[in-house]
């Protein structure tokens, strides 16, 4: 775990303070320092780090792990450089002494740094390639600020604090912000895979690592292969833990897979298991109670309902900063904070789905490519689905039909904007099309939702790791025909029959069931109430964001009293959306109490 923060211009020691105190929940303990005139570097670190990341005339701020550090030592030692200090991230350090840019290339671990050259007064914000860890910045009028998330930015007066309504209408449409943007003016994420570089008022950005589809038959046995390569992944992020760890355990075949690759791989650790579900009748429950049992690990079952919902609220906002929309954030967060009782790192099973073809989305690929005459339909259908772009052909509007069945509501408008909904588009027909679909979702989409993950561990002081984002398991996947990947009509076929060895076959047969609050009764009870609470016909006036009318519609239930999963979440986007505006437009920021 870790925070950087730093600035460069005429700015008060103070307002710099200000900025790593509102990082705090990222370390235990903060150092802050000068390394040139008006240029301030900061970070929080982990128990375990010590010293400063300084050679020569470059100095480092970092927040990540490494997983390969071995490997950047054996590269250093073929030059004869030793390694110094006691912090792996100085391998990064002397080998961007040697071997430049490139280093970034050659680092397997999540990782956000900042490297100021002193030489050329230049600074350098890297970022790892898939963004797990997170990294902001701004600048104007000659000062240039940076951190691990925006709200220590806020503590800057100087910075004009302005909602973006573009960006605010892009997310009641995807229920995500624009990738790599915030929801606040000329604020700015550093876009994942980057290495970005500030030099006397110039920004400058060029994507250091990139993805490669190379499908190729082996003749070997490919599950095999990528069953080596997955427990591979899985030694390497628990190699530097000498106790325990901990794994987020759903029903699904991932996360199943990932703690039994743990067992395997580390029988000495203490493993706990944290599942999250609405009871103890939850599938979640009830099948990681199958998989706990059969790899043997202590079970910490956690129940969440709706009414727990409304105190938490603000807090995970002010966490999440951009308030991805979706309900599970409630559930991730509760468990992240009980996971924490017991352990500092866990693992997880996210992106296997964008690697290996297991979302319904992808199986609307396959379609596409065994009826052509269907694509363009069919990719209006799943722009739908993902972008609430309307279809304009007439059988898209019958699939739209056919699926919704008018249980979908239309996100509501910005006011004073005018955004038409993104299109997601699918490239032409062509060979490897799911895999070139798959790349594009890892290489542009992965660093959307990972905040829902990090941020929500890191606010209980909690690490989480994924094997699915260790970059030679993804050099793997994208070397599998897609073929493999969805074969029959079942999704991650190879993935499934990869883990076969380490699973009951009750998980692995398991239809998918992406984890969610449960839409009932008590769940659209609590939704009105909150609703009533943060969107009042005065409040939504005031703020100027939404049209009163507008969200009466979305309010009005349907007869059976249940909001539908759709229309639960454009309530659920615009609710979050003016508590954002309340904690990081009207409050600049500051931590709820």
């Amino acid at each position: 775990m870790g925070g950087i923060f730093g600035t460069i211009g005429d700015l008060d020691a103070g307002v710099v303070a200000a900025m790593g105190r509102r990082l705090q929940h990222r370390g235990h303990r903060v150092q802050c320092f000068e390394v040139s005139s008006q240029v301030t570097l900061g970070e929080w670190l982990s128990h375990e780090a010590t010293g400063r990341l300084t050679l020569g005339h470059w100095a480092m701020v970092a927040d990540g792990d490494i997983y390969n550090a071995l490997e950047l030592q054996k590269m250093l030692a073929d030059r004869g450089i030793a390694p110094i200090g006691d912090r792996p991230e100085l391998l990064i350090l002397q080998g961007f002494r040697e071997f430049g840019d490139e280093i970034f290339n050659r680092v397997n671990g999540d990782f956000a740094l900042a490297l100021w050259d002193d030489d050329r007064r230049l600074l350098r914000l890297v970022r790892d390639p898939v963004g797990m860890r997170p990294l902001y910045y701004w600048h104007q009028n000659g000062i240039f600020a940076f951190a691990s998330e925006y709200k220590a930015l806020l503590a800057i007066p100087q910075l004009p604090v302005v909602a973006d309504r573009a960006a605010l209408q892009t997310l009641q449409y995807t229920k995500y912000p624009p990738t790599n943007r915030t929801l606040i003016e000329n604020i700015v994420a550093v876009p994942p895979g980057h290495c970005l570089e500030y030099e006397q008022g110039k920004i400058r950005s060029d994507r250091y690592w990139d993805l490669t589809v190379e499908a190729r038959e082996t003749g070997g046995d490919r599950a095999a292969e990528v069953r080596d390569i997955f427990l591979e992944a899985v030694r390497r992020q628990t190699a530097d833990l000498d106790r325990q760890v901990g794994v987020t355990l759903s029903g699904g075949v991932d996360s199943a897979s990932v703690a039994a690759a743990i067992r395997k791989v580390r029988p000495d650790l203490h493993l706990h298991a944290f599942t999250c579900g609405y009871g103890e009748s939850d599938p979640e429950i009830l099948t990681a109670a199958i998989v706990a049992e059969a790899i043997g690990c202590d079970r910490h079952p956690i129940y969440v309902t709706p009414h727990d919902i409304p105190p938490l609220l603000p807090q995970i906002v002010w966490h999440l900063e951009d308030p991805i929309a979706r309900s599970e954030t409630v559930q991730k967060f509760v468990t992240a904070g009980k996971a924490a009782e017991y352990v500092d790192v866990v693992l997880a099973g996210y992106a296997s789905d964008g690697l290996y073809g297991g979302m319904p989305k992808h199986k609307l690929v396959k379609l596409m490519e065994w009826l052509p005459p269907l694509k363009t339909p069919l990719t209006e259908f799943y722009s739908y689905t993902q972008t609430s772009r309307p279809p304009q052909t007439l059988l898209g509007k019958a699939l739209h039909w056919a699926y919704y069945r008018g249980a979908d509501a239309p996100a509501p408008a910005i006011e004073g904007v005018q955004v038409a909904p993104p299109v997601e588009s699918i490239p032409p027909l062509q060979p490897e099309l799911l895999n070139t679909v798959l790349k594009s979702g890892v290489v542009n989409g992965v660093g959307k939702w990972l905040p829902k993950a990090e941020r929500l561990h890191i606010a209980h002081g909690v690490t989480v790791r994924s094997p699915f984002l260790d970059l030679d398991l993804i050099d793997n996947a994208f070397a599998i025909p897609e073929r493999y990947k969805i074969y029959r009509w079942r999704e991650k076929h190879i993935f499934r029959e990869a883990v076969k060895p380490l699973l009951p076959p009750a998980v692995l047969n398991r239809p998918k069931f992406p984890q969610a609050m449960k839409y009932d009764r008590l769940f659209s009870d609590v939704l009105d109430e909150i609703c009533t609470e943060f969107l009042t016909p005065e409040r939504v006036r005031s703020r100027g964001f939404f049209s009163v009318a507008e969200i009466e519609n979305l309010r009005r239930r349907p007869k059976n009293g249940l909001y539908s999963s759709e229309r639960s979440m454009r309530l659920w986007t615009a609710i979050l959306t003016e508590l954002w505006a309340q904690l990081f437009i009207d409050g600049r920021g500051e931590k709820p109490e």
